[in-house]
């Protein structure tokens, strides 16, 4: 199928079709993909494990273990990665969320094998020694505490809390300060040989050589680690919401007022999650960096040039299991929330009411797929954007994703606003700064 390439972008340059796969004995399967316009390989190796399979009491035992992955194996001690890898100009980091728990590092082509073995020594090798479980516990404790500084996170994880009944991920990422503390070594480290093995693991490379050599190579390198028997977490559905949910924030600081509208929406492997994003960009903007798609959006619009709101946003995120489809807006001083949350509704209604028309839903098509097409000429995007797909289940490959957008049409957008923003599937939000030392 040919694409509609509306952008003016080469296809060679915008994406590289489908990865080459390979599956081994133990259940690891590789990705990979050529791309040679920088003398670079992208290494990104994936497990399925996240805030979604935790329970309570230890929640934020995903991304804890994350960081004890950087400290050392007994083939590797701590300080190795740094030494073999970012000297030579590589790029390296980690991250964790609802589904997933993701390492990656971008690296000069002649350190990708070095690259690949640090990652398989530490799929199954990794020390978690007591000591370091306290060190990194006070650096946790100590993000934590940092993200409560941002009231838009403290609303927000409120909020998930509150929308969420029974299914994980009510609890969010980062974990509770009490569990944190909390948490144990052995705990830690059952965790890890629990979800640490091939057969709960991809890999996905992207680089300057033919995509069966990097297979290939990557194959080599994890073929000596073995299968795990890998214990599923229990994952309760989240039950349909019966009614509109309402909570209020409040804290001590000089932040502006908040409000955020959480709506029960659908998993990244459904298929109107094309139509959800570019229900998103409609909204609020987005794509390709062009900061002129968000002063014409809806939201922009309706808010901000009305002077309501010094800031609108809006997010679809592409998740295992159905999630929230989230708006919020910082409030004005001297603004009533009500009067944004009227806003923002019926911005929400005005879109399921009818379909856009034909030159807003030009201007909502060149963002959606700009945030696809713009940055896929950087390997660590591509590697990144590929793998996220994957995790997620949204589509095979990058093309595949962007055909998925190009083919959304305002009857879809529409469609999506009418299935998605229902009173009985929202939970209102509200954060109320307060005067120092107020109760």
């Amino acid at each position: 199928m040919e694409r509609p390439n509306v952008l003016g972008i080469p296809e060679q340059i915008a994406f590289n079709d489908v990865p080459a796969t390979r599956r081994l004995d133990s259940g690891l399967v590789i990705h990979a993909l050529e791309a040679r316009h920088a003398p670079v390989v992208s290494l990104w190796v994936w497990y399925h494990v996240g805030g979604r399979n935790e329970v309570p009491g230890t929640t934020g035992m995903s991304h804890f273990l994350e960081h004890m992955l950087f400290k050392g194996t007994p083939a590797h001690p701590k300080g190795d990665l740094d030494r073999l890898l970012a000297r030579y100009g590589a790029q390296w980091n980690a991250f964790t969320n609802e589904d997933v728990t993701c390492y990656f590092e971008t690296v000069p082509r002649d350190r990708y094998v070095i690259a690949l073995e640090l990652e398989a020594d530490r799929m199954r090798n990794a020390l978690i020694a007591a000591e370091e479980v306290e060190a990194e516990r006070t650096v946790i404790v100590s993000e934590r505490e940092g993200l409560e500084n941002d009231p838009s996170f403290l609303l927000g994880e409120s909020l998930q809390a509150v929308a969420f009944d029974r299914h994980p991920y009510g609890q969010g990422v980062i974990g509770s300060k009490s569990d944190i503390r909390l948490m144990t070594r052995d705990g830690l480290y059952a965790h890890y040989r629990t979800h640490y093995a091939p057969n709960n693991a991809y890999v996905v490379v992207v680089g300057d050589d033919r995509a069966d050599t990097l297979l290939e190579q990557a194959a080599t390198a994890f073929a000596m680690v073995g299968r795990e028997p890998v214990v599923a977490s229990p994952l309760s559905p989240e039950p349909p919401q019966m009614g509109e949910k309402r909570l209020v924030v409040r804290r001590a600081g000089g932040a502006l007022p908040i409000v955020q509208l959480g709506f029960h929406t659908v998993a990244a492997s459904d298929r109107r999650a094309a139509a959800l994003s570019a229900l998103a960009v409609a909204l609020a903007g987005g794509g390709g960096g062009d900061s002129a798609s968000g002063r014409s959006s809806r939201l922009y619009r309706a808010l901000v040039e009305k002077e309501l709101a010094t800031d609108v946003d809006a997010s679809f995120g592409l998740t295992k299991d159905p999630y929230l489809f989230t708006l919020e807006a910082t409030m004005r001083p001297g603004v009533a929330h009500q009067a944004v949350e009227e806003a923002l509704l019926h911005e929400l209604a005005r879109l399921a009411d009818a379909p856009i028309d034909d030159a807003e839903f030009a201007r909502v098509r060149r963002g959606l797929l700009a945030s696809v097409a713009f940055p896929s000429d950087t390997i660590t995007w591509r590697a990144y954007r590929l793998g996220s797909l994957l995790s997620s289940g949204a589509a095979p490959s990058i093309g595949a994703w962007y055909d998925a957008l190009a083919g959304v049409t305002p009857a879809d957008v529409r469609d999506a606003a009418r299935d998605t923003f229902v009173e009985r599937s929202r939970t209102v939000g509200h954060f109320i700064p307060e005067e120092s030392g107020a109760a």
